[in-house]
């Protein structure tokens, strides 16, 4: 009965955190450029019902075995993963407005208590701006890097081309800085839009396969149809369990109230 406890305990604590990943993929259906998440579910680690050292522990009497047997205890949260998928583009006019097409990341300037030691950040969300010096930043503030370092277009019309080559007042600026990995898994993500590769696990190579979108914006790859239907579906599951719960729990008290009275 105190394992149906656990079990259950176990996964409203599930649920509750697929629903705090459904409301952030919510919140940010709107931001370009993410990629929503979704959590993987794995069972806690089998446990021994008598005594640990396997299910055909030795006992003392040669030649004799004795069956354990094992007792599930419901599951966890193992790893939280995030849906590189590409989302829609969409035309938006502004110069400083560029999507990627293909497997590739801006590459931005972070400060180096923002989680990445290399002090580089990896977005997909090309809404960029300019700032008071003429530097082309994303919404957080952080500085967009080309091959040659910071870019700088000081409020000029310029135009980038498919190949990330930046030009204004008709000489060359720059080159953003496009990069693609090898395992993207290996991302951490840091904030709604940014990505770092800690322990540089990702593998991070120039991007070969990427081209820039001027004037154009990639949007969030969050289906909001299929997560409300997720969160239905964990309302549901959420409510189920909490039944089960408070079936238990009367379980016990007519146990400690009734069973065990003395008449």
């Amino acid at each position: 009965m105190i394992r149906g406890l656990y079990c259950s305990t176990a996964a409203i604590d599930i649920q509750q955190a697929r629903v705090e990943g459904i409301s952030n993929n919510l919140a940010n259906v709107s931001t370009p450029g993410f990629k929503q998440e979704y959590m993987q579910v794995q069972s806690f680690p089998e446990a021994l019902l008598v005594q640990m050292g396997g299910p055909n522990h030795r006992l003392p009497v040669p030649g004799k075995h004795q069956g354990i047997g094992f007792a599930g205890m419901g599951s966890l949260v193992a790893e939280v993963h995030t849906d590189q998928g590409s989302g829609d583009i969409q035309e938006t006019g502004k110069a400083t407005d560029m999507a990627l097409r293909g497997p590739g990341f801006f590459v931005v300037n972070l400060p180096p208590m923002a989680g990445s030691p290399a002090g580089l950040g990896y977005s997909r969300n090309g809404a960029f701006r300019t700032d008071a010096e003429g530097y082309l930043t994303t919404g957080g503030g952080h500085r967009v890097l080309g091959e040659g370092g910071p870019i700088r277009v000081e409020d000029r019309d310029f135009r980038v081309g498919p190949d990330g080559i930046i030009e204004a007042g008709g000489s060359v600026v720059d080159r953003l800085w496009l990069v693609e990995f090898a395992n993207r898994d290996r991302l951490r993500r840091q904030g709604a839009d940014m990505f770092v590769d800690f322990r540089g696990e990702a593998g991070a190579n120039r991007a070969v396969m990427t081209t820039v979108s001027q004037g154009r914006l990639e949007r969030s790859n969050v289906n909001v149809v299929d997560q409300m239907a997720g969160l239905l579906a964990v309302m549901r599951s959420f409510e189920a369990n909490q039944r089960i719960i408070q079936a238990y729990d009367e379980q016990l008290a007519k146990a400690v109230n009734q069973v065990g009275s003395l008449r």
